[in-house]
């Protein structure tokens, strides 16, 4: 979405790979009804078949949606528009396939100037959607949960989908991209959401209730609710205890009833 170059630079990063992608598969998103693709570059000769798609229809989670449900390989990379990739990226990712033998892998997206300091394969309780690798058993059974359209935790959500349908995912610090943070294009545009006006804004944000609800059991909920009753203390408006408490709990019941509403 209004990342023209920054694609054809991804695109020409995979064309350089060791080893290939078979498919590229491009969701072009646009909101205005009378555009159409600025991807003029799709139509040169690539190393690779580029499966272009274009949608007046915004949002990461419809996207990434319908470009897995035109893939038919065995594993699909899950990526962003504004990343840059060494040579030997997808030589990397095959080695750690045979290494380590699971069906999702997440690599360190770093932005420039910073470090990872994990060294090693981990078992971790994220996932990373524009930077995986994920067999084809799992865009089988796990889709981007809609609800978490335009707002926060659709990749984090995908990743417990993974895990419920008995799969693990390994983070994979030593293979390393570049993320640019691209200050154009995206998903910047600010969205008016039916409690953006309310006097009480809710907390958490109804999105990142709706994965909690959603994913945590009763007591995980609870032991959510105390650290943020502690996090947002003072925030709200009052520093007295009882005061603090009324608000916060209003705050909570408005996001558990938006959440809802998703």
């Amino acid at each position: 979405m209004g990342r023209k170059q920054y694609l054809f630079d991804v695109l020409t990063d995979l064309s350089n790979q060791e080893i290939k992608p078979n498919q590229v598969i491009i969701v072009e998103q646009n909101a205005d009804p009378e555009s159409n693709s600025e991807l003029d570059y799709i139509f040169d000769d690539w190393s690779f078949t580029i499966n272009h798609l274009f949608t007046h229809q915004t949002g990461a989670c419809n996207a990434r949606n319908i470009s897995l449900g035109k893939t038919t390989a065995d594993w699909i990379l899950l990526f962003d528009d504004d990343v840059r990739v060494p040579v030997d990226f997808m030589a990397q990712l095959q080695h750690t396939l045979i290494s380590t033998k699971v069906k999702a892998i997440t690599v360190a997206c770093l932005q420039k100037g910073e470090k990872e300091a994990q060294q090693t394969v981990k078992q971790w309780p994220y996932f990373g959607s524009g930077c995986s690798l994920v067999h084809r058993e799992i865009v089988d059974r796990c889709k981007f949960d809609k609800a978490l359209e335009h707002g926060y935790g659709e990749d984090v959500d995908f990743g417990m989908q993974i895990r419920r349908a008995g799969y693990d995912v390994i983070y994979a610090p030593q293979i390393q991209i570049l993320h640019l943070k691209a200050p154009v294009g995206g998903f910047r545009e600010k969205r008016i959401f039916p409690w953006s006006t309310d006097n009480i804004q809710p907390k958490p944000s109804p999105h990142i209730m709706y994965f909690r609800k959603k994913n945590y059991s009763e007591n995980q909920l609870k032991g959510y609710k105390l650290v943020q009753w502690f996090k947002n203390y003072g925030k709200l408006g009052s520093f007295l205890p009882w005061g603090h408490n009324e608000l916060f709990n209003k705050a909570w019941e408005s996001s558990k009833k938006y959440a809802n509403s998703l």
